[in-house]
């Protein structure tokens, strides 16, 4: 059996780059795009690919695309697209390039299947997620030097982009394309793409991943403070007390179970939402530069080899793929969103079981003698806990609500 390594197209040179490299002239109003095959071999591109790599059309076309790669780009980067590309999955991510004499240039890269390779658009970034991606692959790349191999580097890579608030590489490339646009429009001068909405969508359907996580804990909260509570009455002899925290050990475990099922249900679960969301964002975008691409194109017409027709074909084949994926994404994200909200409504009645089992406890306390303030502290730390799982029930039906809310801007 062919191992996976030995069929992934070369990661490039491991040189260290100069620390005086200049800039290749390379504008925001531009856009360009390459064309390959399945094992990455360049097929076409337009004038700006050829203009900004440097490189004439016969040295370009049928050779690997690692020809502009430039060596400070960290392999895991790599391992990381090509593992999303095989797997069929539209994937964005900043590259850093280098032009046949030598110069360097950054583009955000939008890299989409299609029926016979891979098709790119590429446009010049801008903002402070690039600048922060920039500090991550150097470290990366610093860190390969020392021995990381691709696969360890790309597992950081998720690590580093979930300390900056990206729980996903989903959530990370579709807020950063997202904000690249904007950026990219407010460059030329063009009226701000109205995202705004989406963006804040993608947002929530992030924190609400966080905050069903965070649920999950207090649920182990509870049955550690139902645990104490059998313990002190164990220690009073108080039967009644004993089969009360039995209850309320059981009623928080069974909700605790029914919560982790809708999470990560068959069907996508609740964690479904903030994958949705996020590829619906990511593709919409998507679609914008392929379709700006194509029009582009159609004044450019020059492709290196091949058709010009023939490319803006693939061009709007994509876009229309890719957009009606986008919207499949969106339909998907505000049903699971509606569903949400009626589950978490149904959890919310549940916890009115727990209320009452509390309220027992506290009656059954107010006639025993000798609980020395324990009872009275493991009653409030029951007030606490339901307190904190209302308010974050409350918290993510909200943020599901703003899904819904998004859904029905155009």
């Amino acid at each position: 059996m062919t191992s996976l390594r030995t069929t992934e197209p070369s990661f490039g040179a491991t040189l260290l780059p100069d620390a005086d490299e200049a800039e290749v002239p390379f504008g925001f109003k531009e856009i360009f795009f390459s064309r390959t095959d399945a094992r990455g071999v360049i097929q076409a591109g337009n004038s700006v690919f050829r203009r900004v790599s440097g490189y004439d059309w016969p040295r370009l076309i049928g050779a690997p695309h690692r020809i502009i790669r430039h060596p400070a780009m960290p392999k895991a980067a790599f391992h990381l697209l090509w593992d999303r590309l095989r797997a069929g999955r539209p994937t964005g991510v900043y590259v850093r390039n280098r032009s046949v004499e030598g110069g360097t240039y950054w583009v955000f890269a939008i890299v989409v299947p299609i029926r016979d390779g891979f098709l790119s658009v590429r446009i010049k970034p801008g903002t402070a997620t690039f600048g922060r991606v920039q500090g991550i692959y150097a470290d990366l790349r610093a860190a390969e030097s020392r021995g990381l191999t691709p696969a360890e580097g790309a597992t950081e890579l998720l690590v580093r982009l979930g300390d900056d608030g990206f729980p996903s590489y989903d959530s990370f490339q579709a807020r950063a394309l997202a904000a690249e646009i904007m950026n990219r429009a407010g460059r030329r001068g063009h009226p701000a793409p109205r995202l705004a909405q989406a963006i804040k969508a993608a947002e929530a359907a992030d924190r609400i991943g966080a905050e069903l996580a965070a649920t999950q804990r207090v649920f182990d909260s509870a049955m550690l403070i139902a645990m104490n509570l059998r313990i002190t009455a164990t220690r009073l002899g108080d039967r009644p007390l004993t089969a009360i925290s039995n209850n309320y050990a059981l009623v928080s475990s069974d909700m605790a179970s029914w919560l982790d099922k809708r999470i990560s249900g068959s069907d996508g679960g609740f964690e479904g939402i903030a994958r949705s969301v996020s590829e619906s964002l990511f593709l919409k975008n998507a679609t914008t530069l392929l379709d700006e691409m194509s029009e582009t194109f159609a004044r450019d017409g020059e492709v290196g080899s091949g058709d010009a027709a023939e490319e803006r074909a693939r061009l709007a084949e994509a876009a229309a793929q890719y957009r009606e994926r986008a919207e499949e994404c969106n339909e998907r994200a505000v049903e699971m969103a509606i569903a949400l909200e009626s589950h978490l409504g149904q959890m919310r009645h549940r916890v009115t079981a727990l209320d009452s089992i509390r309220m027992l406890c506290r009656v059954e306390g107010a006639g025993l003698c000798g609980t020395e303030g324990s009872l009275d502290q493991t009653v409030s730390q029951f007030d606490g806990f339901q307190d904190d799982l209302g308010a974050r029930l409350a918290r993510t039906m909200l943020l599901g609500q703003e899904i819904q809310d998004a859904a029905a801007v155009p």
